[in-house]
């Protein structure tokens, strides 16, 4: 069997499974060698196809797959009209935005693009880069249209270890998911990145379920209030727009 057979039933196997992959999945599933199954995971994330996990071992899509995803779903008009927002954002705020969507496990969230700001005072994560979803704003305003029973399933036995004021257990999330779904909006303040704060809106793609959200983020404002409220309000309006223009019935529902 050729090493792109192989890469192939490996990508099958993820998709079928729905979890990363360890070289044991691999083996019991498609019936090679141990030394057969290793030796393909391993140039797959030489290729670009696979990253492994540190923690755990196991492998999954890295982000060319992630990416390639997309344009096979058609996802083009909602990305495109993000990218033209967020890029009009950064271009008014002098904040850095960025562009994430959830993972296969519906448990990390993974930026897919980078607009850099002209504040002097940037943290910047890049493409690729990994959150737990419950613990940045972006992975919060996507969590907040999973239905609650999915949430229970993937969060009622094994909760991450998040930094102490991010939502630290399934009631705590749960509440701020509500407060997401009635504003249309989530934020993170000093959670994942002490000093930063985020500001984040998804939008649905209707037709081929996708769902993408975008998000500024910014320095701590020391007792500005009106600073974030009038962040919030540019990045809810565009939000909006796209939302209406493509059908998404979270923002059609608004008035």
């Amino acid at each position: 069997m050729s090493i792109l057979d192989s890469a192939t039933d490996v990508l099958r196997l993820l998709a079928h499974s729905g979890r990363d992959l360890t070289v044991t999945d691999v083996v019991n599933h498609l019936g090679v060698p141990k030394s057969s199954a290793s030796r393909v995971l391993k140039q797959m994330m030489a290729c670009g196809l696979l990253e492994r996990d540190a923690r755990t071992l196991a492998y999954r899509p890295a982000l060319l797959i992630l990416e390639l995803s997309h344009q096979v779903r058609s996802s083009s008009s909602i990305l495109d009209r993000m990218e033209d927002a967020l890029q009009a954002l950064v271009r008014e705020t002098g904040h850095t935005g960025y562009i994430s969507v959830l993972d296969e496990t519906c448990r990390d969230v993974v930026v897919l693009r980078v607009r850099h700001g002209s504040h002097p005072l940037r943290v910047v994560t890049w493409p690729g880069h990994r959150s737990p979803a419950v613990a940045v704003s972006t992975g919060r305003t996507l969590l907040a249209r999973i239905p609650d029973d999915t949430l229970t399933r993937l969060y009622g036995e094994h909760y991450p270890v998040v930094p102490a004021r991010a939502p630290g257990d399934l009631p705590a999330l749960r509440k701020r998911l509500e407060q997401v779904r009635r504003d249309g909006w989530s934020i993170a303040m000093d959670e994942a990145l002490p000093g930063v704060g985020s500001i984040s809106c998804s939008v649905a793609d209707p037709e081929s379920g996708e769902t993408l959200a975008f998000c500024l983020s910014f320095p701590v404002p020391q007792e500005d209030q009106d600073f974030v409220d009038a962040l919030t309000q540019r990045l809810v309006g565009h939000a909006r727009a796209i939302g209406r223009a493509a059908g998404d019935e979270f923002w059609t529902a608004r008035s």
